[in-house]
């Protein structure tokens, strides 16, 4: 099997990338660096923000990842053409230009559960929710998702198939360090200070090292369209911060909290229905959060 990835060192990238690795898949990877961590049959250097994609050379895959995008890290403070350009026109582009060229085989994009909104209500929200949202949204990352996922249920005039996902809150001992989980061991490892908000979000949490089964999982049974993945872990952002502690046999206190400023403070509760999924993939299995804070341990 031919797999390409479009966006190399992110970390579901990487992920994707040390599957095909362990199945023994042949990877072609597109971005602006060589892949990090994962092993490679094929690097093109890609700027998408400059450069356009070489369809002919996609051609021969099997699988399509679109892994590229902006926004969601909030300290690259990413321009709103950035953002729109990666996340929104580009996808849509290669969509449009993959059906032209008769491209066969499978195209995967991801989209996200802030497409959600500002939810304060105690719901759970399933594909087509997540669809037909209209709530507030506090940035234009959320804003280009939700467009992009409103196309992929728009356009079934496509040759191939298009798996488009809907991922919670995705976590792993390779993401960037100034992230929640990665900042808060850290900082304890090296007894820096902390500040974190009121904690009070709640989301469902993803190990994204078990994301390419799933997606491979789907992709054998040729599954068509948009699915959650809502995993099976739901806390507040201050348990997370809680079980970190106890991992490290450290009392909480309350100075911590209530002292930084997010923009997803008024996303208080985001939560997808994996119903769909559960009915095709039942068997599941997934890390648990406890499990990955022994992987985060020795990695920083």
């Amino acid at each position: 099997m031919t797999v390409s990835i479009i966006g190399t060192n992110g970390l579901l990238a990487t992920e994707l990338g040390l599957f095909c690795n362990k199945k023994g898949m042949n990877v072609k990877a597109f971005g602006r660096r060589k892949p990090d961590l994962y092993a490679y049959n094929q690097f093109d250097t890609l700027d998408l923000m400059t450069e356009q994609i070489d369809l002919d050379s996609l051609l021969d895959s099997d699988v399509i990842f679109y892994t590229a995008g902006a926004g969601i890290q909030s300290n690259l403070k990413d321009s709103f053409e950035a953002i729109y350009k990666l996340n929104t026109y580009i996808p849509i582009l290669l969509c449009k230009s993959l059906s032209e060229k008769g491209f066969k085989g499978t195209l995967v994009t991801f989209g996200s559960c802030f497409e959600i909104g500002n939810n304060n209500e105690s719901v759970v929200f399933d594909e087509d929710n997540v669809v037909t949202s209209v709530l507030d949204v506090p940035n234009d990352y959320c804003v280009s998702k939700r467009i992009f996922t409103r196309y992929a249920t728009s356009d079934n005039l496509n040759s191939f198939t298009h798996l488009h996902i809907i991922l919670p809150t995705i976590y792993g001992e390779k993401e960037a360090t100034h992230r929640l989980i990665p900042y808060t061991v850290s900082a304890i490892k090296n007894k820096a200070p902390m500040q974190f908000t009121k904690g009070t979000q709640i989301r469902q949490y993803l190990y994204a090292g078990d994301i390419p089964a799933i997606v491979f999982s789907l992709i054998d049974k040729k599954y068509n369209g948009v699915i959650n993945i809502s995993g099976v872990e739901t806390y507040t952002v201050r348990q997370i911060v809680e079980m970190i502690y106890s991992f490290y046999g450290i009392e909480i206190t309350e100075e911590l909290f209530g002292k930084a400023e997010r923009s997803d403070i008024g996303m208080l509760n985001l939560q997808l229905d994996g119903t769909k999924l559960e009915n095709i993939l039942p068997e599941l299995n997934y890390t648990t959060f406890t499990d990955s804070l022994k992987l985060y341990d020795l990695c920083l």
